[in-house]
């Protein structure tokens, strides 16, 4: 790491002793979101209650997840995207950001257009709504620098239609960013050890240096970095203008796994001057998933390095 943003004994021994501590909630409530697919067994149950239930835990905003031909199915049967909007005004919630995946798997100079076909429609569907950002949310199969080199293509592109549209294209870093391809080669592959054959790259960095700045921004999952191997807080000084959003999520509830250093990466954000997160929760099969999003919840709000 090549700075701290993983936690180390003694800070992990200061986050257990105020375990189960009662805290007195901030006088002054502070704005974010919550990635719905961390709630979206127990949400699908009944989604106006659900949604209402999530502004009385604390959140303001939310993006979503389960998009498929302009609606949303997430455990549950189609709505369409305006109705899902419709029912997160009534509970007072902004719907700001929507994750979405095309429907190919790995991206051709065949399928190219097929491609854009659906980042127009999907941005027409979305720009309804008048939300911020539009995301893709994990990077197609790539094999080689090439390949890697046509998904930043065809990013910018999408990222044209969606800025047209009036919002923002942003990609989602998962794990296998970290994977490296090398140029002409015929898999990916990510070493333990660091050793890798000459002129291989990440294809995080590639897709950093190859996608247009004023086209493409980048939402942070601060946990899938680290779990491979990454520093969250290198990329966001690294970076400064790209990461426009990001995802705050833990192991367990925010704070509760003592793994991840939260502050470090929250005051590099900030200082990068951007506001936007969510929190995401993906172990979405607990069964009480509510109440772990009103754990982090409440973490957010005590937190005194968050704005």
């Amino acid at each position: 790491m090549k700075s701290a943003s993983m936690l180390g004994f003694g800070a992990m021994a200061a986050l257990n002793c105020k375990a189960g501590v009662d805290i007195v909630k901030a006088a002054q409530h502070k704005h974010f979101g919550l990635q719905v697919f961390g709630v979206c067994m127990e949400l699908a149950k009944d989604i106006p209650a659900g949604l209402r239930r999530l502004k009385e835990i604390g959140y303001d905003t939310l993006e979503l997840a389960g998009y498929n031909r302009g609606n949303i199915a997430l455990f549950h049967s189609p709505i369409s995207l305006v109705d899902y909007n419709k029912m997160a005004k009534d509970a007072g919630l902004d719907i700001t950001s929507s994750h979405v995946r095309t429907p190919q798997a790995a991206y051709t100079r065949d399928n190219k257009g097929e491609v854009l076909d659906f980042w127009k429609t999907t941005a027409e569907h979305h720009a309804q709504l008048g939300i911020t950002y539009l995301v893709q949310a994990a990077v197609p199969n790539c094999k080689s620098v090439e390949d890697v080199q046509l998904v930043a293509e065809v990013f910018n592109e999408a990222g044209q239609i969606v800025k047209d549209a009036g919002m923002l294209f942003a990609f989602h870093n998962e794990v296998n960013v970290a994977m490296r391809v090398t140029p002409g080669g015929q898999e990916s592959k990510y070493s333990l050890t660091g050793r890798y054959e000459e002129g291989a790259q990440q294809i995080f960095d590639i897709l950093l240096n190859e996608t247009n700045p004023g086209l493409v921004c980048f939402e942070l999952d601060g946990l899938a970095a680290i779990l491979c191997g990454n520093d969250p807080v290198y990329y966001l000084q690294q970076y400064p203008s790209r990461f426009r959003l990001m995802h705050v999520k833990d192991v367990e509830a925010l704070g509760a796994s003592g793994m991840i250093n939260h502050e470090n990466i929250f005051r590099q954000f900030y200082k990068n001057g951007m506001t936007d997160f969510f929190v995401e929760d993906e172990n979405f099969r607990s069964g009480h998933q509510f109440e772990r999003i009103e754990e982090s919840a409440r973490y957010l709000q005590e937190a005194d390095f968050v704005i």
